[in-house]
């Protein structure tokens, strides 16, 4: 009796180890179908994805980071070291997604994407990091150098499936008179005169001060009905009309000229969200008030009108968005994501839903941006 219970307690510890050792396995990230994936590509997602979340959040003065990962939440309430674990598993579907059906679709990289890809290896990777960190992001990642160019080129690989799917001859051909019936549809030009009605605190100006700013609207306005030249308007009257002094270095000066260029014969050209700089929106979620928005998609060409908001008072002008190709030209891009990302997404949602993948998530724990150290981070890039 005694020999049997060794025997069964033998056998016991022999299932628990192999139970560890199947539990602590990070040999591979995932299952498709049968097949393991290696953990490489995901590791590069995991990483990038968490020094990204540290550069933008250093950005707005966010200096201690491994706090922010289980101090921070979104409106759901997920903690951000969740949220970025998510969006690791998401980006890295995504990467597989679109490798296999470049490959599907028998596509190639282009002698000028393969260039590009070339070049952006070299200096952003190589010559920005020097050799021993390259080799050392590499040996952490546990990919080969020839592996790590293969999961950068995701991005040349995905542009060449959506002009496979959206270009010409495409299943969802996005032709250019579609693009530019987008243009006409959705998106104004205008041009303003404002004056802010708070301090660089954000007080409200005295009495005093309003009537004062009130009286410099009024007199824009009628100069403006009277027929003089908006653009010499902004520049007399614009608070947003950026004095140009000898103490600026030639580098804000050029930036200053430029702006004013911008705000005098440019203006700015918004679609019905009153997004007029897509990145400003994404990143600072700044787009122009509804009440101007409103006024201008209301307006005819040539058309001003004054608009009290809380903290300014505005004069727009309605400007005709057709004047310069340019003005097209520089919504093109955007029109084209806004008719093909409900396209795209609906199509990786089923791609994904066809993909059967299974996480280990013993490999995807050892990747918690809270278990991580920065690795693409530089003094450069820290700034």
């Amino acid at each position: 009796m005694k020999r049997i219970k060794t025997i069964s307690l033998f056998v016991v510890m022999t299932m628990m180890l192999a139970l560890l050792s199947a539990c602590s396995n990070v040999s591979y990230i995932a299952t498709i179908d049968t097949e393991k994936m290696p953990v490489g590509p995901y590791a590069f997602y995991a990483y990038y994805t968490r020094d990204n979340y540290q550069s933008n959040l250093s950005y707005y003065g966010v200096t201690d980071f491994a706090a922010a990962l289980t101090e921070q939440a979104d409106s759901t309430g997920t903690k951000l070291y969740s949220y970025i674990m998510q969006e690791t598993k998401a980006s890295y579907i995504q990467h597989i997604i679109t490798e296999r059906k470049f490959k599907e679709y028998g596509l190639s990289l282009t002698e000028d994407q393969q260039a590009e890809l070339d070049e952006s290896f070299q200096t952003s990777w190589i010559d920005s990091n020097g050799i021993e960190k390259y080799t050392e992001i590499c040996k952490t990642l546990g990919l080969t150098s020839a592996e790590f160019k293969e999961v950068i080129s995701i991005s040349y690989k995905n542009t060449q499936l959506m002009e496979y799917l959206f270009g010409e001859g495409g299943i969802y051909e996005i032709t250019e008179d579609e693009l530019r019936n987008k243009y006409s549809e959705g998106y104004e030009r205008f041009r303003y005169i404002a004056l802010s009605k708070v301090d660089e605190t954000g007080a409200t100006l005295s009495t005093d001060e309003l009537i004062t700013k009130k009286n410099l609207v009024d007199e824009a306005y009628q100069k403006a009905l009277d027929g003089e030249d908006f653009g010499a308007l902004i520049a007399q009257y614009s608070e947003d009309y950026l004095e140009i002094t000898d103490e600026l270095t030639d580098d804000e000066k050029t930036f200053y000229e430029a702006s004013n260029k911008q705000a005098s014969e440019d203006g700015l050209v918004i679609d019905k969200n009153g997004i007029f700089n897509y990145e400003y929106y994404a990143y600072y979620n700044y787009f122009i008030d509804s009440n101007i928005v409103n006024a201008v998609f209301s307006m005819n060409i040539g058309d001003v009108k004054v608009i009290e908001l809380a903290n300014a008072f505005w004069v727009i002008q309605k400007c005709d968005k057709n004047e310069k190709e340019d003005y097209f030209e520089s919504k093109r891009s955007l029109i084209y994501n806004e008719i093909a990302t409900p396209i795209i997404e609906e199509l990786y949602t089923e791609w994904e839903n066809e993909l059967l993948i299974t996480f280990n998530e013993s490999a995807v724990n050892k990747y918690d941006p809270r278990k991580l150290d920065p690795l693409f981070i530089t003094e450069n890039t820290a700034k």
